[in-house]
């Protein structure tokens, strides 16, 4: 083997799954794709009006029998098995995903106080864009929360109008977007954990702590609230599925301070009934609740 065939080889490749929708189906089949692992999606426009193309990336090499029918199973449960006829999948260098994904992220207004940057996008911002919001710095990863995402937007601005909490919890926490948030919008002496069970996420998290000089306030756990033995949060972040958060309701309640409040999101409009009706069984009462599109966003207490 040469030595350009040795460093083709050391290059890190991604499996891609990509099919056909209509452009009225994007935020939910990119969410699809998202719930099956994949840690990043691209929107493709075929013709001005027509089909889009979802492209999703995961952290494989090939895409593996199981990772198929996982994607085909989701597909079909959430109205989208037209898409089966158009699906395929194959393996792309990194160098080559990066590029056309970091072209497509530009800085953006998030809640009523940030501005979400990337790194490389730093030096474009204007005087006026500095002086008006705090410089939220983002490297996703290629993976997790931008901000972009309506859930996460809905997480960050209920945030805003609690009065003043100082022990919060990001439970999913991803990029770190909403604790690093969080670690902002409160002082020096506000307890804030983010958990996720995903390494990966840590690691992407980790880096986005540094970038915002926050890594000394905000304690980040690998795992699940399990792992997190204090029972007095004012506020818990829950951008989760709807199945998600029913499952870990019982956590919720371990984990939340009298007077505290969960806000959920991540929770499909369509399932937000069945949620109603845990959320009472369970004595939560819903203080607050925001559709946007297919998705609603609900705070909730005790």
């Amino acid at each position: 083997m040469d030595q350009v065939e040795q460093v083709q080889d050391l290059k890190k490749r991604w499996a891609t799954v990509e099919f056909e929708t209509t452009p009225d189906n994007e935020d939910l089949a990119a969410w699809l794709m998202i719930q099956c692992g994949s840690t990043g999606c691209e929107i493709i426009e075929m013709d001005p009006g027509g089909d889009i193309v979802v492209r999703a990336t995961f952290d494989e090499v090939e895409v593996s029998e199981e990772l198929l029918l996982k994607i085909q199973t989701s597909l079909e449960e959430y109205g989208l098995s037209q898409a089966l006829s158009t699906l395929r999948h194959k393996s792309v260098e990194e160098e080559d995903w990066l590029v056309k994904w970091k072209e497509g992220l530009e800085p953006f207004n998030i809640g009523n106080q940030f501005l979400i940057c990337p790194p490389w996008s730093l030096d474009s911002l204007t005087k006026e864009e500095i002086g008006v919001r705090k410089i939220l710095i983002l490297e996703p990863g290629m993976a997790f929360g931008t901000g972009l995402h309506a859930t996460t937007q809905y997480c960050l601005t209920a945030f805003e109008m609690q009065p003043k909490p100082q022990r919060i919890i990001d439970v999913g926490t991803g990029s770190g977007i909403l604790a690093i948030a969080a670690a902002m919008l409160t002082g020096p002496k506000a307890v804030i954990i983010g958990v996720d069970t995903d390494p990966v996420a840590i690691e992407v998290a980790t880096k986005n702590l540094e970038l915002n000089k926050v890594e000394g306030r905000v304690e980040l756990i690998c795992g699940s609230t399990e792992a997190v033995s204090r029972k007095d949060f004012d506020v818990i972040f829950s951008n989760l599925t709807c199945e998600d958060i029913i499952s870990i309701l019982p956590e919720y309640e371990r984990l939340l301070a009298p007077g505290g409040f969960v806000i959920c999101a991540g929770i499909l409009k369509e399932k937000l009934k069945m949620l109603d009706k845990v959320l009472a069984k369970r004595r939560w009462v819903k203080r607050d609740e925001q559709i946007t599109g297919i998705w609603a966003g609900i705070t909730i207490s005790r």
